[in-house]
């Protein structure tokens, strides 16, 4: 007990411990944080997908029993409280709009709790709504992101535009911008690629939920089959699986779309491609574009809220259309693969170096050590 009151706990809280961007950057955190002597806990409802790792280097998990949100204001604010009892300084580091406000009401009247909420999306996202019950839920969100997130202690957003939204909407001051820790290295060094292939090879890598955008990405290449001879390679897996295929069949692109799940190796992803497309309807800040750019793959993107844009440098990087227009993205599909436009190496360079782990994790490390 005396070794572990020296010590300081980081509590991470993200609901959804599972494949994605959300989850790579806070075990690539966790991992830099232990090696800085910090004790950390991990939170998540339900199966954590990385448990067996994270205990292997060194992390408590903790998979809550209940099966929405809500309902773990309790056991999470038990959790707290036992760290409290167990180490000499704890913060807990809450991921997105709602579980920082269950994380906001699961500390309330606890002493010597620090408060870090981070927005790994895009509050926008709360604007962006289907159906009545959509739009309920997200205005209650909102209304408490309004009223809650001024008792944190820092708010943290993975792009500058979410800081600029927050400042703005909110009226907080207490944001700052920090980017994931998207890549390891800035490569410098490629393979020369064939410029001029037969088949035109499209990679998308991510989340197949509905506003990742997909079909929008299907739509635009459906616009274009005879025009050009493509291949579009899926990464991934999601709830909008289904109507992917859906699509795919009914379209008939069986031909030119091939699933292939969640694809751990990045290096397969990314070595025989000729464009990446994101077309998400709002970001935080994703790494796959980051990663695309870092293996010299031209991108094109969404101009959604969020942080596509940054990763692109406005353009000067990439080519970027209206959020969930295809007929738009069709044109800029067509005219990459008649320009072939090259991405600027030294800006390449020069930009990547903001998207290192090292960079973000050592800009985390200076604010828990400010906060504590």
């Amino acid at each position: 007990m005396h070794n572990k009151y020296k010590k300081q706990r980081i509590i991470f809280f993200l609901p959804t411990f599972a494949q994605g961007g959300a989850s790579e950057s806070i075990i690539k955190l966790t991992k830099f944080l232990i090696q800085n002597n910090f004790s950390i806990s991990l939170i998540s409802i339900g199966k954590n997908f990385h448990k067996k790792y994270l205990k292997k280097i060194g992390c408590d998990v903790y998979e809550l029993k209940t099966r929405k949100t809500l309902f773990s204001i309790f056991s999470l604010r038990n959790l707290i409280k036992k760290d409290l009892e167990n180490y000499s300084k704890t913060i807990v580091i809450s991921n997105i709009h709602y579980a920082n406000i269950i994380t906001l009401l699961s500390s309330l009247m606890l002493k010597n709790v620090k408060l870090i909420l981070t927005e790994r999306s895009s509050l926008s996202e709360l604007f962006i709504y289907e159906n009545l019950l959509k739009y309920l839920k997200n205005r209650i969100i909102f209304f408490l992101v309004k009223r809650l997130y001024k008792y944190a202690n820092l708010v943290v957003t993975n792009s500058k535009y979410e800081k600029r939204f927050i400042n703005k909407k909110l009226h907080i001051d207490k944001v700052i911008s920090i980017h994931p820790a998207s890549i390891i290295n800035v490569k410098k060094k490629f393979k020369k690629r064939k410029r001029y292939n037969k088949i035109k090879k499209i990679i998308y890598v991510g989340r197949l939920s509905k506003e990742k955008g997909v079909i929008t990405i299907l739509k635009a290449l459906s616009l274009l089959k005879n025009k050009i001879n493509f291949k579009l390679q899926i990464y991934g897996d999601g709830n909008e699986k289904l109507n992917i295929i859906k699509f795919i069949k009914s379209n008939n692109l069986k031909e030119n779309v091939i699933l292939n799940g969640f694809q751990k190796d990045k290096k397969k992803i990314f070595s025989n491609a000729d464009l990446f497309i994101n077309a998400s309807w709002f970001e935080g800040l994703p790494n796959a574009l980051v990663q695309s750019i870092n293996n010299n793959i031209f991108p094109i993107c969404s101009n959604s809220p969020g942080g596509n844009l940054e990763v692109i440098k406005y353009g000067k990087l990439g080519l970027y259309f209206e959020t969930n227009n295809s007929t738009d993205l069709s044109k800029k599909i067509i005219f990459y693969f008649n320009k072939n436009p090259e991405l600027n190496q030294v800006e390449r360079i020069k930009h990547l170096k903001n998207f290192t782990e090292d960079k973000s994790n050592r800009k985390y490390l200076t604010v828990i050590k400010n906060i504590i």
